[in-house]
């Protein structure tokens, strides 16, 4: 399992960054929200998709990410310069939380899901899932765990409930 947080310590290409985080108890939605700006970058940053190759990361672009609470998964909706949607990046994970510092969390089971804006869905990082069991990084329940997460997220999103991922902008 990889921790990994929130507000992207160690991101090279991105100069200078502009972060928000808060709790959210809504009707649609409980749990961690962060907004961060990428506000300066040395260079884009770029993402095979299927067939196309996405840019997901340059000067003005702003990353919204939800950490519903209970919920073992994180996601990130990607938007460009001018307000369009680039993607929403769905990371499986095993928990998500904020530690003593006030950093936002969560334990990244490598499985990922991408859906564009068009409808289309990949999942993503299968073969590092599977290398992490092979190597001993993590469990054969944590492994079965990633798997059957990702499956019920599929089936979700496949069956048009948006409401699974696409969360409000709680920071408009």
């Amino acid at each position: 399992m990889k921790r990994k947080r929130a507000d992207r310590p160690g991101w090279k290409r991105v100069k200078r960054l502009g972060y928000q985080q808060k709790w959210v108890e809504a009707l649609s939605f409980s749990g961690y929200t962060v907004r961060l700006t990428l506000d300066e970058v040395s260079e884009p940053a770029y993402m095979p998709v299927g067939d196309q190759t996405l840019c997901v990361g340059d000067r003005g672009y702003v990353y919204l990410q939800y950490f519903p609470h209970g919920q073992a998964y994180a996601v990130t909706k990607m938007i460009d310069e001018v307000g369009n949607t680039v993607q929403w990046y769905i990371d499986i994970c095993r928990g998500h939380g904020k530690d003593e510092n006030g950093h936002i969390w969560y334990d990244d089971l490598y499985l990922d899901i991408v859906v564009l804006p068009t409808g289309e869905v990949y999942l993503l990082d299968q073969d590092e899932l599977d290398e992490a069991l092979i190597k001993g990084a993590i469990t054969k329940e944590d492994h079965q765990f990633a798997t059957k997460m990702a499956d019920g997220m599929l089936q979700d999103i496949l069956a048009g409930k948006r409401d699974a991922f696409d969360f409000p902008n709680f920071f408009a």
